[in-house]
């Protein structure tokens, strides 16, 4: 028992100190990627071609870094629990190259607006509920800043098994599919036209820079 516990410990202060060393001197709007470990992650990584499969926003506050993120709602997250969810705590950070700090503080205003909007599990670009990218891209949408790239849903690697098995528990609640299919031929047709923005159009955004991580 006491070697385990010792053992753990040792863990943990390497994955701190591995922290440590890749975490940049941050900047409020920043924004941190990592590998979730949610059960879409998978169908996510496959249609995208990118590791990066949740993301959020940086925002510098009194008690320390905090995460604006959609996860089962908008919320925040402290910087240090954000990043221990992530496969083997392995993450990015990227910084807007050209960002001014009162377009910073905006976004993140504008992403703070969104608290406690559920999470889009349709990946719609409708404010009712909200994704993980879509947050950052409305966020900065908000100030005048267009970040990554609306790609059509049917353009992406989304014939794989992954994306199929998460497109079969959920296109009969899908709010386009609703009254429009009558069956999950038809919706996967009607859905193949839908926007979307990835975490990693945005990690590929000219107008950002990777400024650190171990991912």
């Amino acid at each position: 028992m006491r070697a385990t516990t010792l053992l753990s410990i040792a863990l943990a202060l390497t994955a701190g100190q591995a922290l440590a060393e890749n975490l940049p001197p941050l900047r409020q709007g920043d924004l941190v990627f990592q590998q979730s470990k949610s059960p879409q992650s998978e169908a996510i990584r496959l249609a995208s071609g990118s590791t990066y499969t949740h993301m959020g926003i940086i925002s510098l506050t009194p008690a320390g870094p905090v995460v604006i993120e959609a996860a089962d709602v908008v919320r925040q997250t402290p910087l240090k629990a954000f990043l221990a969810r992530g496969a083997k705590g392995r993450f990015a950070v990227y910084r807007l190259r050209q960002l001014v700090p009162a377009k910073a503080d905006a976004a993140v205003a504008a992403a703070r607006t969104y608290l406690g909007r559920p999470y889009d599990l349709y990946f719609r670009l409708d404010p009712d509920a909200i994704y993980c990218s879509e947050l950052p891209y409305d966020a900065f949408r908000s100030v005048g800043i267009s970040l990554g790239r609306v790609e059509r849903f049917g353009n992406l690697s989304v014939r794989n098994p992954a994306v199929k098995a998460l497109f079969a528990t959920r296109w009969a609640s899908h709010p386009d599919c609703r009254g429009a299919a009558g069956n999950a031929a038809a919706c996967w047709t009607l859905i193949q036209h839908q926007g979307i923005v990835t975490p990693v159009s945005i990690a590929r955004d000219s107008q950002v820079v990777r400024v650190g991580g171990n991912l």
